[in-house]
């Protein structure tokens, strides 16, 4: 094999990757900042109250976070859960899994889920009419929503699927091949337009969607879609191979122009695709819906790369205040919801402008919980749970 394929050897303990870190944090708190926000789209949408003082301007910011973010957070869970697989082993990885992800997500659906019904049950007594909602039919096991917990079960769907593919692939003596998978995912990063090659596969799982561009009602239902943990799962295969060449890292750095602009066209022919509002019975529809699942499909991957080259190039400087918000992210994103909620129908009457209400739900947000985070969490095993030991700093 020549030295350009050849993977460098695996480090026990190699160098934190700072700029992913710092990436992977910003996609939390920007669910926070997402969800904060969909009270005042202008936009329709099944939410536990609307408010009075809604802008388009909300749209718009929400569609361009809930274009990529997931889909973001999953590549690097599969760069960081190579590491660790790579680290650790198959078995101590999925223990360590289920300890990091496993176990919030249990605890999450009996404490987190009890609260955010309470809280929905007190806006259906304060709004007349009340908001629209899906209809959710005779509760069963499988019809329990999970709200934002939704992303900690993909996790360990992905997790889990990782480690049977690599058993599988040493059962069946496919070692031999791996040569020149590496080859031709060495040829792909180094593709300028490699989010193009990745639409095909991107856009099959979203043809059947619940809308143009959405690949599953995310948290409506305890398992996901199979085109859903698929389409996830092409995110995390990518993070996931780009660990094992991580000497390939750096091509993210490059194109950062090209990516951001490709991002943009496509995420504006979306939206383009939205306002056409076709509907099924028009004879353009099938064309419509091709274009907006490839442009979805576009913009994920283009925004992807784009976002996690910047950071790559700009954010990859070890900071210790970068480095605390980065560990307390997990935890805000986890207890977020409730207090979200809260505040949405506490201020949805108020007569006062949208972006200064939403500016006040974030604010107390983020007050809230840094705070629970530095006296309830960091130092206590529910820190060591959610994010390994942190040890307090000595001042004399």
């Amino acid at each position: 094999m020549s030295d350009t394929l050849a993977t460098p050897p695996p480090h026990p303990r190699e160098e934190r990757v700072h700029a992913l870190d710092n990436l992977r944090a910003a996609a939390m708190f920007l669910g926070i900042v997402l969800h904060a926000a969909l009270s005042f789209m202008t936009l329709e949408i099944p939410w536990i109250t609307r408010d009075v003082s809604r802008s388009f301007g909300f749209d718009v910011m929400v569609g361009v976070i809930h274009g990529f973010r997931m889909q973001l957070f999953f590549f690097i869970a599969g760069f960081f859960g190579h590491l660790l697989w790579q680290r650790l082993g198959a078995r101590d990885f999925l223990k360590q899994r289920w300890k990091r992800i496993g176990i919030p997500f249990l605890l999450g659906m009996v404490t987190l889920m009890p609260l955010i019904i309470v809280v929905w049950g007190w806006s259906e007594l304060r709004t007349v009419p009340r908001p629209v909602r899906p209809q959710y039919g005779e509760l069963t096991l499988l019809s329990i929503p999970t709200v934002h917990l939704w992303f900690l079960e993909m996790l360990l769907i992905l997790y889990g699927g990782a480690v049977l593919a690599g058993w599988s692939g040493r059962k069946l003596g496919l070692a031999a091949w791996l040569p020149r998978l590496d080859a031709a995912f060495d040829w792909f990063i180094a593709q300028r337009l490699k989010p193009l090659l990745l639409v095909p596969p991107t856009a099959l799982c979203l043809w059947g969607g619940p809308m143009l561009g959405e690949i599953d009602a995310a948290g409506l239902r305890l398992l996901p879609a199979g085109r859903a943990v698929v389409y996830y799962g092409l995110f995390f295969i990518v993070g996931w191979w780009l660990h094992r060449r991580r000497h390939q890292l750096n091509e993210l750095r490059n194109g950062l122009n090209t990516y951001f602009a490709v991002a943009a066209i496509a995420f504006a022919t979306l939206g383009g695709c939205h306002l056409a509002q076709a509907k099924p019975a028009d004879s353009h529809y099938v064309e419509v819906k091709l274009l907006a699942v490839a442009a979805a499909a576009l913009y994920a991957w283009a925004l992807t790369f784009a976002v996690t080259g910047w950071f790559m190039r700009f954010v990859g400087q070890h900071r210790p205040w970068v480095r605390y918000l980065a560990d307390a992210s997990y935890w805000c994103y986890l207890v977020h919801m409730p207090l979200v909620l809260w505040l949405q129908v506490l201020v949805a009457k108020w007569p006062v402008n949208g972006w200064l209400k939403f500016a006040f739900i974030m604010a107390v947000n983020l007050v809230v919980l840094l705070a629970s985070y530095h006296w309830c969490v960091r130092y206590t095993w529910i820190g060591r749970s959610l994010n390994g030991p942190r040890e307090k700093l000595k001042t004399n």
